[in-house]
């Protein structure tokens, strides 16, 4: 039935289609011919182009490859037109294709309602043959032509591009860059940034229409341009136009300005008023409450009688008078702004004088939003339903910022460091109502607020109360959805990828006319260039390059980040056709899901995406962005390290475990730890074993791994086993061993601190002092004490500086007392909540509560501390931007608070103690670094582990380093204080930060160092966190990035295979588990060696901060006259 219905209309308009002239001309393909040619006879109709017409069914000829069969339906349902020659020899068919358009005029739109089975053949038909179209000009002629370099109507090389290379290589902005100065900004722009800013203002002012971006361009052999939907294979001689994003991404690279850039373009457009939403069922006239009440207008009469309906309202005047010239103006300039300077300074006090200003601020303009008119009853039922009145939607010029919440304060500093009071801001209070609709939309230039704030305001959504001519405020509606907003912006916007999220509903929600995605990564792969070159280490298994390159098949990593893209564009940015309700899912099926075809992209799929990605981004390349600003020298490299003797037994410990496992599992069934069930156990391991790496203590049931290890020992001699694994699992025996009969090691694991060394300290005061028992103590070759315990004992001899030994311990067998009872007290509590199944090793993040008995005081002090150093730093801020505060208080001291102790503690017993190494070598490689560098520069110490900065912290108590900490800890009003005092202080030289909290958004640009302490898989977190100083504002000419890892265990492997996969641009896994060559390391346990070359750094700082020992002064010299003048005089030296 399809056939006759499409063989029908074909035959309706028989002529359009004979004449070549509307086609494109694609090119030729040639047939070999093994047998006579019955279906090609001389009696065919001569075309216009002087060959054969092609015969619409084939018979008798024989195509192994099916092409002559393909091009014979091609051409009998209308995709293509198509002439042939056969050579003079009868070898060889030549074959001229014409590709007609679905758009050819006559065609009445009949090329466009083919059945779907047709149209799904013609598209496979149609990639199958542009394949093998080629464009020589002696083929089309007829003649044979040279293979040596044959040229083809599409592209036969591989396009290895990925969605990376694409993002980097995306064409910088073309606008002229914005002139003159924008008013109310403090800060020169760079051009790069003017041309950003301009492009915005081009996608917001002039929308209009834009080339369609799902469309690429096809040449044919006489120079003329088609163009092809490659998913549909759709072919049109004229490239459609869709309605453009008033709006996009600004995608700049990480630390180019693009907090600066929104600020300008805010600044640009200020007095710019957003149009009604448009509605296609009625007219949005822009009215004012004046105009409503007083004028005769036709929008203003009609208006009133949509409110009004039968009865006349109270509150409209009963004159029919025109209104006065000062009701007019205040008409005027609220609904057009943008040509009435009336925010000027002068024409605001000309107002106020005037007695005008009032009234104008109160003139807030609106216009009446409709709901859509039913669909469904008529009749009699549409007559009696009840049809809901016209809402009220305050039109704004504000722009409506949301912004991560640790970002908050951070934004409110960059505005107050960018722009002039000028610009009016609501900062958005966490705990306060918002404003009445018409008072927000008419105060304010920029309301900022949080990402938690946002969405508490998504709660309140009920709408259909809106469509009542209530007062504005509604207790059940946001006051943000009864504005229509000029813009709005979302910041670290990679958050709106998720459609389904309350978020990204009540923001879709709003009546918005210009949306911006404010981000560095737009997805999780998506890293930008200029993220570090990383290391000097190089994987060893890399493959030789390849001569010819495979076409690239797209994974599963690829289709996530074209997911949550398609998110950004779809639901956020409301980009069509995607946003289309007809085809919901057009993102995927037009732009996504061909590149993922088993073979690779089709040519034209890839270009698809560029042209997309290129019509919603704002991005400069990176050469064009260095070649007006260069950006400091990035160092990055990676420290390799070896672990502590006591570190390795711990280490091989786990290894140990996992030996055991894979051996009595025989590495099969659910019990095997790398059986995929185990996922999380796995990561779990992984984790334990790089919290090793730093520092870690294990669990008791030393006597239960062994007693485990040695049954699996004896399964094995039952099971009659490998040699391999007999060595294993010896292996792992002796290490379990070597662990259980070390007294030191074992006395460590019940103390959760990095003991340090100590030197120069009395047996005595040690014995007092130290938590091990006696037989450790003897046993260990040098002094260990925790630095809670060397802590303790400065501050109780600071205080009591002529204490003597004796008291000194009994201050010691005070503290050991007050220790004691403290892990009682955490023994009963986890005692209590413990089941019968959990035996994993407690959490290291859990057990830093243990880490000293005085640590809520510390912390409470330490809150003061930078309360009173924030406070100072803001009347520092503030005053460089006021220029006053000459006499402005100051920070408190060096990065180590050094004061001048007093002479009697010189005296002290102890005043001599040197601390030393401690058992993490990362530990004092961090501590040697912050103590050499740390006056000149400022550090940024990322872990993922909360325990691992609470080790560094506490060694930062102990050495005096100045130090801020920012994790999940402290609530957002606290980091945010945070970010402020470290920015603007002198006093604290390091910040400690939890990667997963303060790796993206932030700038500390004071900053010039950057330590992991462990590798970072995830390389776009890798590169958000060094960005946080590898920016804009950076003073420093070489930012310096440290990676520590540990030498032959898995951390290594991972730096090493992270630097393999970015140089080869190849994907990420998830996981490091989940990456095959990490994955095969941690399965093939490894036991290390203690360690017997010198450590790369070494500690040795004293424990009190004295003054150096003055120099000795000279000697006076006073001669003295002995009786009366002799020969020889007598010299007498007096002690000074």
């Amino acid at each position: 039935m399809a056939t006759t219905r499409v063989k029908r209309v074909f035959v309706s308009t028989p002529d359009i289609y004979s004449s070549l002239k509307n086609f494109l001309p694609a090119g030729t393909v040639t047939f070999d011919i093994s047998s006579p040619l019955h279906s090609f006879t001389s009696e065919d109709d001569l075309a216009e182009d002087g060959w054969r017409t092609f015969p619409q069914a084939i018979v008798g000829f024989r195509d192994e490859s099916g092409g002559i069969d393909n091009i014979s339906f091609l051409v009998r349902h209308r995709f293509i037109a198509a002439t042939y020659r056969v050579d003079g020899t009868a070898t060889r068919l030549f074959v001229r294709v014409y590709v007609i358009p679905w758009d050819l005029a006559g065609s009445r739109g009949e090329l466009r309602v083919r059945d779907d089975d047709v149209v799904s053949k013609g598209c496979k038909y149609l990639k199958q043959l542009f394949l093998r179209i080629r464009t020589d000009a002696l083929l089309w002629d007829g003649d044979a032509a040279s293979t040596s370099s044959p040229s083809y109507f599409v592209s036969q090389g591989p396009d290895n591009r990925s969605l990376l290379d694409i993002y980097n290589n995306l064409p910088s902005p073309s606008a002229e860059p914005i002139k003159g100065r924008i008013y109310g900004l403090r800060t020169k722009l760079y051009q790069y940034q003017r041309r950003s800013v301009a492009t915005m203002m081009e996608r917001e002012t002039n929308p209009g229409t834009i080339e369609h971006p799902l469309y690429v361009p096809m040449q044919g052999m006489d120079g003329r341009v088609f163009y092809m939907q490659p998913a549909t294979m759709e072919i049109l001689s004229e490239l459609p136009r869709v309605s453009a994003v008033r709006g996009g991404i600004l995608c700049e690279e990480l630390g180019t300005g693009k907090t600066i850039m929104i600020l300008s373009l805010i600044l640009a457009t200020l007095n710019q008023l957003p149009a009604p939403e448009e509605g296609i069922h009625e007219e949005r006239p822009v009215l004012t409450p004046l105009s409503f009440r007083r004028f005769q207008t036709a929008e203003a009469l009609s208006a009133r009688a949509k409110i009004s309906g039968r009865k006349k309202p109270k509150w409209t005047d009963d004159d029919d008078s025109f209104p006065s010239l000062t009701e007019i103006i205040l008409h005027k300039c609220r609904v057009d702004p943008d040509h009435i300077p009336w925010r000027d300074a002068e024409e605001q006090e000309r107002l106020e004088q005037l007695r005008m200003w009032k009234p104008l601020m109160a003139n807030v303009p609106f216009y009446f939003h409709s709901p859509d008119p039913p669909e469904a009853p008529y009749g009699r039922r549409a007559r009696q339903q009840d049809t809901a009145g016209p809402k009220v939607m305050y039109l704004t010029t504000a722009t409506l910022v949301v912004v991560p919440d640790n970002l908050r304060r951070q934004w409110a500093n960059e505005i107050l460091k960018h722009c002039t009071d000028f610009l009016r801001v609501l900062l958005v209070d966490d705990r306060r109502e918002l404003p009445d609709a018409p008072a927000l939309a008419t105060n304010y230039d920029i309301v900022l607020m949080s990402q938690s704030r946002f969405s508490q305001e998504s709660k309140k959504n009920n709408m259909k109360s809106l469509h009542s001519l209530k007062c504005s405020r509604r207790p059940d509606v946001s006051p943000l959805l009864q504005i229509r907003w000029k813009r709005l912006v979302v910041d670290e916007g990679h958050n709106t990828a998720e459609k389904r999220t309350e978020y990204v509903i009540f923001s879709k929600s709003l009546s918005v006319e210009r949306r911006w995605i404010v981000t560095g990564t737009p997805t999780t792969n998506l890293l930008g260039l200029s993220f570090g070159a990383g290391g000097e280490l190089q994987y060893p298994d890399d493959d030789d390059e390849m001569l010819v390159e495979p076409q690239r098949i797209w994974n599963a990593d690829d289709r996530e980040d074209l997911r949550k893209l398609g998110n950004m564009l779809t639901h956020f940015l409301l980009m069509m056709p995607f946003a289309s309700t007809s085809e919901p899912k057009a993102f995927a099926s037009l732009v996504a899901s061909p590149l993922f075809a088993p073979s690779g992209p089709y040519p034209g799929d890839i270009d698809v995406l560029v042209q997309v990605m290129s019509s919603v981004m704002v991005r400069h390349r990176i050469e064009d962005v260095e070649s007006e600003v260069q950006l400091a020298l990035l160092d990055h490299k990676t420290v390799l390290l070896e672990m502590d003797p006591f570190a390795v037994k711990t280490y091989n410990l786990i290894q140990a475990t996992i030996a055991v496992n894979i051996v009595d599992s025989e590495r099969q069934h659910q019990d095997y730890l790398f059986h995929p069930r185990n996922a999380a156990h796995l990561q779990e391991l992984v984790s334990n074993i790089s919290h090793v790496m730093f520092w870690h203590v294990v669990d008791s049931g030393l006597d239960e791994r062994l007693s485990n290890a040695e049954i699996a020992l004896q399964n094995l001699e039952a099971r009659n086993g490998t040699p391999e694994d007999f060595a294993l699992i010896k292996q792992a025996i002796y290490h379990v061993r070597l662990a259980k009969d070390d007294p030191v090691w074992l006395a460590l694991q019940h103390h959760y601190h990095v003991f340090r060394e100590v030197h120069k300290i009395p047996p005595s005061i040690y014995d007092a002092w130290c938590c091990f028992p006696e037989y450790a103590r003897k046993a260990s070759p040098v002094a260990l004490l925790s630095p809670a315990a060397l802590m303790e004992m400065r501050s109780s001899v600071t205080v009591r500086p002529l204490s003597s030994v004796h008291k000194i311990c009994e201050y010691g067998q005070a503290y050991l007392e007050k220790e004691q009872a403290y892990r009682e007290y955490l023994r009963l509590q986890d005692r209590k909540k413990k089941s019968s199944r959990d035996r994993a090793p407690a959490d290291p993040d859990k057990r830093t509560q243990s880490l000293d008995v005085a640590a809520r005081q510390k912390a409470k002090e330490k809150k003061e501390e930078m309360k009173r150093e924030m406070e100072a730093a803001l009347a520092r801020l503030n005053a460089a931007f006021s220029g006053e505060g000459d006499d402005l208080p100051g920070t408190a001291g060096g990065p180590s608070q050094r004061t001048v102790q007093s002479a009697m503690l010189s005296l002290s017993p102890i005043a001599g103690i040197r601390v030393g190494n401690s058992k993490s070598t990362k530990l004092d490689y961090i501590l040697h670094d912050v103590l050499t560098y740390g006056m000149e520069d400022k550090f940024l110490i990322f872990s993922e582990s909360a325990a691992t900065l609470s080790f560094i912290a506490e060694a930062f108590d102990l050495c005096g380093v100045k130090y801020l900490s920012f994790s999940g800890q402290h609530n957002r009003e606290e980091r945010q204080s945070m970010i402020t005092t470290f920015e603007t202080s002198e006093l604290y030289r390091v910040l400690l930060l939890e990667l997963k909290h303060g790796a993206r958004g932030l700038n500390l640009v004071s900053a010039s160092r950057v330590i992991f302490c462990e590798p970072v898989w995830k390389a776009d977190v890798e590169s958000q966190a060094i960005k946080r100083v590898h920016r804009i504002g950076q003073t420093r000419n070489v930012v310096h990035v440290t990676t520590l890892a540990i030498k032959s265990t898995f951390e290594e492997v991972m730096v090493a295979r992270s630097r393999a996969l970015r140089e080869n641009k190849q994907e990420f896994a998830k996981a490091a588990t989940d990456d095959r060559t990490v994955r095969d390391f941690i399965e093939h346990p490894a036991f290390l060696p203690v360690p017997s070359s010198e450590r790369l750094v070494n500690i040795d700082v004293p424990l009190f901060d004295l003054p150096p020992p003055a120099p000795p002064r000279p000697q006076p010299v006073i001669e003295i006259p002995a009786g009366p003048p002799k020969k020889k005089r007598k010299v007498v030296a007096f002690a000074s």
